[in-house]
């Protein structure tokens, strides 16, 4: 009963913030994404799940980002683990625009 209530206290959480939270598989595909990455990045919640990650961003970031997680999987160099930095998104309109990404575990 506590882990439910914790479950759905966590999802309103997520499904309030201003903040897009995304979250992907070990093989950059997307698994959750919150009604804020819907109003960034343009594509719905059902357009997203199930679909790499990549579709999110423009090169060189696009081409790049599986070849990051394969040496992550092999080496365990996180190189942007718990490291915020600006990045590149891409619309679903195609418009490519500032954000800031932080990458958690």
């Amino acid at each position: 009963m506590i882990v439910k209530k914790l479950r759905s206290e966590l999802v309103a959480v997520l499904n309030t913030m201003v903040d897009g939270v995304i979250i992907i598989s070990a093989h950059g595909l997307i698994e959750d994404y919150n009604p804020a990455c819907e109003k960034i990045f343009g594509h719905s919640k059902t357009d997203v799940i199930g679909r790499n990650v990549t579709m999110l961003m423009p090169e060189p970031y696009h081409s790049e980002h599986d070849g990051y997680i394969q040496n992550y999987e092999i080496t365990g160099d996180a190189k942007i683990i718990g490291i915020g930095r600006e990045v590149k998104g891409r619309h679903k309109n195609g418009t490519v625009f500032p954000m800031y990404l932080s990458v958690g575990e």
